[in-house]
């Protein structure tokens, strides 16, 4: 440590400088990892709002302009954030995400005519709830 303090000149130099590399090394995991972790989580709960606010509508292929948004909105986010995600987040994966944007794409159609994918709607509702693990209860 006195070749250090004698190289930067005090320990107060070298606390500064410790101080500074804390932050930016904090700012860096909170920015590339807890942030996408936070988004994440976000999206499935938007996930789980949509299937759950609009189930009968999905279930009974009812003609629904609001659920028919909602889900294409669904379709959008998770194909933006399988776009961003990064690659070190295994816990997501890509597929999985895209996956889930082709079931709400799906779903989207099933509410935007009069049809009787009944059973479509349902295993397009049961692979998102089971892609995303989401707590459900029938």
């Amino acid at each position: 440590m006195d070749w250090l303090c004698n190289i930067l000149g005090s320990t107060a130099v070298i606390t500064v400088l410790s101080g500074v590399l804390i932050f930016v090394v904090g700012q860096i995991f909170i920015e590339f990892v807890m942030r996408p972790v936070q988004k994440y989580k976000e999206l499935k709960a938007d996930a789980a709002f949509c299937l759950r606010f609009y189930r009968s509508k999905f279930r009974n292929c009812t003609v629904d302009e609001a659920a028919q948004r909602s889900a294409k909105e669904m379709a959008a986010k998770f194909i933006a954030y399988a776009q961003e995600k990064p690659w070190f987040l295994f816990a997501t994966r890509k597929t999985m995400l895209l996956e889930c944007c082709e079931k709400f794409t799906v779903l989207s159609h099933c509410v935007a005519r009069d049809n009787e994918n009944f059973e479509k709607a349902r295993d397009c509702e049961e692979k998102i709830v089971k892609n995303l693990n989401l707590f459900w209860s029938s």
